[in-house]
């Protein structure tokens, strides 16, 4: 998810030359793939049976970590040095808490994680090599997927409150639409909108989209059991 305001053309990495280019578009996806690997290490540390009972204890302060270090990294996506160490910081904030929840996932529900880590891989590989195929920009959905994202905030609230079945699984498949199209956007952004020292940013936006397309795509799998 990006919402930083678009340089001017000279600054635009889409208007470099093209080992520029392509050398930007390899440090965004080797930061993007190196904070997802950290996620699943710490996560398979977190699934340790010595470690597992501590890790479901803290997870409350975990949530809530992982929601301060993502507003911060938000404000901070272009301070160098900070924004990488943000990345990986929350990056292992979210393997803390995916490790032990998706235990509890798969002792109640076998093999819907692995679906749901298949099935995200696939959407945004598909969906970021489309973009970086075609180079169709795809910017003009910002406006639109932040109303919707708003929009799907308060649907969350009001979720937590009443709980529909029928609610919940169209909540869960708004949510995967809306980050399948963050997923286009971001890319388009990578490609049209960022400056070539930007890379972190770019890989910060990748990151938070898959995360989230991941969470809402496991909610509606587990829905689909019910």
């Amino acid at each position: 998810m990006n919402y930083g305001i678009p340089h001017s053309a000279s600054g635009v990495v889409a208007y470099a030359p093209a080992d520029v280019r392509a050398d930007f578009i390899r440090k965004v996806y080797q930061l993007f793939f190196t904070s997802l690997l950290a996620t699943v290490a710490v996560g398979a540390f977190c699934t340790q049976p010595t470690v597992l009972p501590g890790m479901l204890a803290m997870l409350p302060a975990l949530l809530i970590g992982g929601l301060i270090v993502g507003f911060i990294m938000a404000f901070a996506r272009r301070t160098t040095g900070v924004n990488v160490a943000l990345l990986y910081l929350y990056a292992a904030i979210q393997g803390a808490i995916v490790g032990p929840i998706l235990t509890l996932v798969e002792r109640a529900a076998p093999g819907v994680p692995l679906q749901a880590a298949i099935l995200t891989a696939t959407a945004f590989g598909g969906l970021s090599l489309y973009v970086l195929h075609t180079k169709k920009d795809f910017s003009y959905l910002g406006g639109m997927l932040f109303v919707s994202l708003l929009g799907l905030l308060v649907a969350g609230i009001v979720m937590f409150f009443v709980h529909i079945p029928l609610l919940s699984t169209v909540y869960s498949l708004l949510g995967v639409l809306i980050f399948c199209g963050y997923i286009l956007y971001d890319t388009s952004v990578i490609m049209t909108r960022l400056g070539p020292e930007e890379a972190v940013a770019g890989a910060i936006s990748l990151y938070l989209d898959f995360i989230n397309l991941f969470w809402f795509i496991l909610r509606l799998l587990l829905n689909s059991r019910r």
